[in-house]
């Protein structure tokens, strides 16, 4: 219930005085300001999954309150983002958070209901919950107020004080006209008593209802008056001082918050600057090892490099010794076959010319490979040319000193024009001779 005790010119209270033996009207003028006392009982809540029902129902089971205001403060999100998508993803981000909180509010508001007492709901928007249930109380001067002194899953049973920094914070900062009940999980935590009543409503009310008996005496009922004016400037005196000592405080407490708030910011910024000085000293540290091992690694892939050239020079120059030797090697196995033939021939020759030293017939004509293919007479110095026909050794060397790379039996191109010296025919050529003059 909300009274108003009206203090300006425009309400006077009115009486019949008897000053020296004569009735007159006189207007009694109390001040120039309004005072509100408001006797409903404020309970702040939080929204968040009806945490707050057991100090709704404490303080209507425990107080003497006909109505009852359910207040809750909710802190807006404070992010900051640049472009027009992230605006409206924050706007339905604060849209969908104050749906819920009224959500919540009604939800109280049932419980209300279901008790049978009257109650309405305050939401209030703002940066900080204590400021704002200071706010409240300072607007509407509210007298009587429930809030939680620590969370409810922090309750024991040996709890006395506060443990919520906002429940501190408000009182030691609300107005000493308010009575506050701090509680959790539905038992009382400790209250903070109003050191100070505003009796302005009594005195009002006193003076509207003095009866004609009680100013008789004019002397005394304008003594009274005057006494009552005095009373009021001295409660609205009080009262302002005690509203500007509370913003004082909150003046002081605000300065020292930001100065701390800048300290921390100084000592977390030095910090910071230690943090990245530390990193960039690594960090160049890390680039200077990087650096050395890639020169590192640069020149053992320049040596390396040069090791594989230089093992592949040595592997060509070896593939062509090699390859030079496996045609010397064919070559010496060919004219090995050949020597071998020749052998034979000659071996053969020499049963051949026994046989004939062994007939009777003296004149016998030379045989056919004891004769020179160039001079057509018996050689006497009979060579192998590369075509494995064998020649006298001065027709076949003026056949080469000629010009000629050709074969002069078979006139093919001649591999090479080295002889070899035919010992075993050359022997039985010599057998053959001595055997003819004999």
């Amino acid at each position: 219930m909300t009274l108003k005790v009206p203090i300006q010119e425009t309400v006077k209270l009115v009486g019949s005085l008897r000053l020296c033996g004569s009735d007159r009207s006189e207007p009694v003028v109390i001040s120039k300001r309004e005072m509100v006392m408001d006797e409903k009982v404020y309970v702040a809540v939080v929204a968040r999954g009806l945490e707050s029902k057991s100090s709704l129902v404490w303080a209507i089971q425990n107080t003497v309150g006909r109505e009852f205001c359910i207040v809750y403060v909710h802190q807006p999100m404070q992010i900051s983002a640049p472009g027009e998508m992230f605006h409206e993803q924050k706007l339905r981000l604060y849209r969908k958070e104050k749906e819920k909180a009224h959500n919540s509010l009604d939800k109280y508001l049932n419980i209300c209901r279901q008790m049978n007492v009257n109650a309405e709901k305050i939401y209030m928007e703002m940066d900080s919950v204590e400021e704002g249930i200071l706010q409240l109380i300072s607007q509407r001067g509210a007298k009587k107020l429930v809030m939680g002194a620590a969370a409810d899953r922090n309750y024991t049973m040996k709890m006395k004080d506060l443990h919520s920094k906002k429940a501190i914070c408000i009182s030691r900062e609300a107005p000493d006209t308010c009575h506050i009940w701090f509680t959790c999980k539905g038992y009382l935590i400790c209250t903070r008593e109003a050191t100070r009543r505003d009796n302005l409503y009594n005195e009002g009310t006193s003076s509207s209802s003095l009866t004609q008996s009680e100013i008789t005496k004019g002397t005394e009922s304008v003594a009274s008056s005057s006494m009552a004016k005095d009373d009021v400037q001295i409660q609205v005196a009080l009262i302002e001082a005690a509203t500007s000592n509370r913003e004082k405080r909150l003046e002081v407490s605000k300065r020292k918050e930001a100065e701390k708030a800048a300290s921390d910011a100084i000592k977390r910024a030095k910090e910071s600057e230690n943090l990245y000085l530390n990193e960039l000293k690594r960090r160049k540290e890390t680039e200077k090892s990087l650096k050395e091992a890639k020169e590192e690694m640069e020149k053992m892939r320049s040596e390396g490099e040069a090791r594989i050239a230089e093992s592949n020079t040595v592997i060509r120059n070896l593939r062509g010794k090699y390859n030079l030797s496996m045609k010397v090697l064919r070559r010496l196995g060919d004219e090995h076959e050949e020597l071998k033939r020749k052998l034979n021939e000659v071996s053969k020759h020499k049963s051949k010319c026994k046989e004939e030293e062994a007939s009777p017939s003296k004149d016998r004509e030379p045989p056919q490979y004891f004769i020179c293919p160039i001079t057509q007479d018996v050689m006497e110095d009979p060579y192998v040319a590369a075509d494995g026909f064998t020649y006298e050794g001065e027709a076949i060397r003026g056949w080469f000193n000629r010009g000629h790379e050709t074969s002069p039996m078979t006139n093919k191109r001649l591999p090479h024009t080295s002889l070899v010296p035919n010992l075993a025919l050359r022997s039985a050529i010599q057998e053959w001779l001595q055997a003819s003059s004999s």
